[in-house]
């Protein structure tokens, strides 16, 4: 069996300047050094993989969209409603029978983005009112959807 990982995800954006502000702000990712590929491109590294931005001006799929799993989801969630980018009009949160939450949000250009956190229950009261839950279509389903290794967090009361 051939193993894989993400090296990277491209997306196309119509104001470069703009889309590297909102990722850097966000999610703190960082810009780092990007060849010059004779058009406006940014790369942005969080940890070990990079999100590369390409200024095209490219109307975004409608349900195209990437996820990032966060360490902080109130911290982004903050940032997030600071931006307008979730709210009555924008945005939307859910959770998973498993209890994964998945928060969707779009950039300057439309992209859409969705950003996760293992357990809904863990969240602040605030947050956790304004999530919608999805059920499980009967009682002896398989709780369904994305998962999250537990690899990835380590709680500490």
């Amino acid at each position: 069996m051939v193993e894989c990982q993400f090296n990277h995800v491209a997306i196309d954006v119509d104001d470069l300047e703009a889309t590297v502000a909102f990722y850097t702000d966000l999610f703190d990712m960082e810009r780092a050094p990007t060849p010059d590929f004779g058009r406006p491109y940014a790369w942005l590294e969080f940890g070990d993989q990079q999100l590369h931005l390409i200024e095209r001006g490219d109307a975004p799929p409608e349900n195209q969209h990437f996820a990032l799993i966060v360490d902080d989801f109130e911290t982004v969630w903050d940032r997030a409603v600071e931006r307008g980018v979730i709210g009555d009009d924008a945005g939307y949160v859910r959770a998973l029978p498993n209890g994964v939450v998945q928060c969707y949000v779009r950039d300057p250009t439309g992209n859409r983005v969705e950003f996760m956190w293992p357990d809904v229950e863990t969240l602040p009261e605030r947050i956790r009112s304004r999530v919608d839950r999805v059920e499980a279509e009967s009682p002896t389903d398989e709780p369904a959807g994305a998962t999250i290794a537990s690899s990835v967090y380590t709680y500490v009361d």
